[in-house]
């Protein structure tokens, strides 16, 4: 996007940027019109009481579910094993023997 991102599009609305910039005026007046279209139809409807906290408790949940992965872990080991050997072989090589 050539403009500014679309988080601080929004956040300035359109006295920021927008009031300079015709592609955003126009794409913030577009989310303004869905915005009065959905309140329009689903005016008067309303989550059940405890969805709020049900979500909060679900997310929740599924954070404290997760735990890191150790593949990547060991990736870097496998990576990192790989320089060394490549590392001592080539030294052999190339060094002269009295090194060795």
């Amino acid at each position: 996007m050539a403009c500014p991102d679309f988080e601080t599009l929004l956040r300035e609305g359109p006295t920021g940027h927008a009031a300079h910039c015709d592609d955003c005026a126009v794409l913030l007046e577009a989310f303004a019109d869905v915005d009065s279209s959905l309140a329009a139809a689903f005016h008067g409807v309303a989550a059940p009481p405890g969805m709020a906290s049900a979500v909060q408790m679900r997310i929740a949940g599924e954070q404290a579910r997760r735990r890191p992965s150790v593949v990547p872990e060991v990736l870097d080991f496998i990576g990192w094993a790989a320089i060394l050997a490549l590392f001592a072989v080539l030294a052999q090589r190339f060094l002269p023997p009295i090194l060795f």
